[in-house]
């Protein structure tokens, strides 16, 4: 690769990685806490494709050229004969290029049907952790033609113009900056970097499974391509209009409509007569956020799920959905979002002293020992927690002690704030991710 060329991609990377680094910023400042992305190390997620390889050696050069720490990971499923081995051959291909490279392994189960969900769960919950753990911003490898095959298979669902959207230069997983800085770099450029850079790759046969969908929709839009229709081109132009227009709205909702309201309990109140003037799409946009906060999902249900969740609300009839139970009060005109305990059974999730983890999507949680993290249920109450409904603190964690004591960690309202006396404490991870306003409450 001629110096100039490597110039020009390496200043086009640092643009695009600023950008959605200033993005994250911006979009991380709602609930007060702000992640100061810019500063922070960076993670790239690696598999060692061409995509994620020219990924890894663009931010080692940006890292380098803004006195940063980078670091790759390699996430093994162990789902194919040779995966170790090929994870091994990436490390030290990195190490080669001097990027410090790392390779952690799924040690679940894998399940008898849609391995591609559950490994990609899994994948994510590798990754974010890791990202946690080095105070870092996670780096994806996702490019324009992954974006024009989101667009194409939510396009095919009839999905809304949220879905339309496809996927963001920036998101917040968890507690988790994510990145992805490629989405306007073609696929064929990533590979031809890494050929210029003298740099190999792997080439995944999963790849070219048509039983997958995402690879059946990569051969009709490379088909149609080759045919000199330019669908793909189309798709990406029209996810960027669908954001556009998605940003303009929640803006004026923002303005105009009263928002539903947080709780460092971890669950969520707002007004039914309120937002009784919203069309359907536009009502579940907003009580769909809702939804992922308290519930702990990744994806919106369905618009019928929605409307049909609010034909029983208007009705005065309580109802679930996406792991939440919303409870109509005051004859109709306010409604409770509570997280549904039965249908998010939570295994015990193993905690380290000191190391704040994640539980169910929904809680960063700190303890000062190590222990397990599990949910309160029908178990006794403590006497802070007496004053909330049963079916509120059903779902709050509590901390059994390798020594079997029981903690039942303080609500934060927000994370940073020092450790009460030294104990464990929770923080809703919603208040650090929606514009919505945040309250202490007390049921008493």
């Amino acid at each position: 690769m001629t110096a100039e060329l490597k110039s020009q991609q390496l200043a086009r990377f640092a643009r695009a990685l600023r950008a959605s680094l200033a993005c994250c910023d911006m979009a991380s400042t709602f609930g007060g806490k702000v992640f100061k992305c810019q500063k922070r190390p960076l993670l790239t997620a690696l598999s060692g494709g061409a995509d994620s390889t020219a990924l890894a050696l663009l931010a080692e050069q940006y890292a380098q050229q803004t006195d940063i720490s980078h670091r790759a990971i390699v996430v093994d499923h162990g789902l194919r004969s040779g995966s170790t081995e090929e994870a091994r051959r990436v490390v030290k291909r990195m190490q080669h290029f001097g990027i410090d490279t790392i390779i952690r392994r799924v040690t679940a189960v894998p399940p008898t049907g849609g391995i591609q969900n559950w490994a990609r769960k899994q994948r994510y919950r590798i990754l974010t952790a890791s990202a946690r753990e080095m105070g870092a911003v996670l780096l994806l490898g996702h490019h324009k033609a992954d974006q024009a095959e989101t667009v194409f298979m939510r396009l095919s669902r009839g999905s809304g113009l949220a879905g339309l959207g496809g996927m963001g230069c920036c998101r917040i997983i968890a507690d988790t900056p994510v990145l992805r800085p490629l989405l306007n770099w073609q696929p064929d450029e990533l590979s031809t970097f890494c050929s210029h850079f003298g740099c190999d790759y792997e080439f995944d046969p999963s790849n070219n499974d048509e039983r997958f969908e995402r690879v059946r929709v990569r051969a009709y839009l490379k088909a149609l391509s080759s045919s000199g229709e330019d669908l793909s081109n189309g798709l990406t132009r029209l996810s960027a209009a669908a954001r556009a227009i998605c940003y303009e709205v929640d803006a004026v909702m923002e303005r105009q409509l009263e928002l539903p309201e947080l709780f460092a309990e971890g669950y969520a109140a707002f007004s039914l007569s309120g937002l009784r003037r919203l069309p359907d799409i536009l009502w579940r946009r907003v009580v769909g956020e809702t939804v992922l906060a308290v519930g702990g999902g990744d994806y919106f249900p369905s618009q019928k799920a929605f409307s049909l969740l609010r034909s029983r609300l208007e009705s005065g009839v309580p109802a679930t959905l996406g792991g939440c139970r919303f409870i109509p009060r005051d004859r109709g005109t306010y409604c409770r979002v509570l997280k549904e305990l039965d249908r998010n059974k939570q295994a015990l999730v193993q905690i380290r002293a000191s190391v704040p983890v994640i539980y169910a999507g929904v809680w960063r949680l700190f303890s000062p020992v190590a222990g397990c993290v599990q949910t309160l249920g029908d178990a006794p109450a403590p006497a802070q927690w007496k004053c909330m409904p049963h079916a509120l603190r059903r779902a709050f964690p509590t901390i059994k002690t390798l020594d079997g004591r029981v903690l039942y960690p303080h609500f934060t309202e927000r994370n940073g704030l020092p450790h009460l006396n030294g104990g464990a404490n929770a923080t809703f991870l919603a208040l650090e991710r929606m514009g919505a306003l945040v309250r202490l409450t007390n049921f008493g």
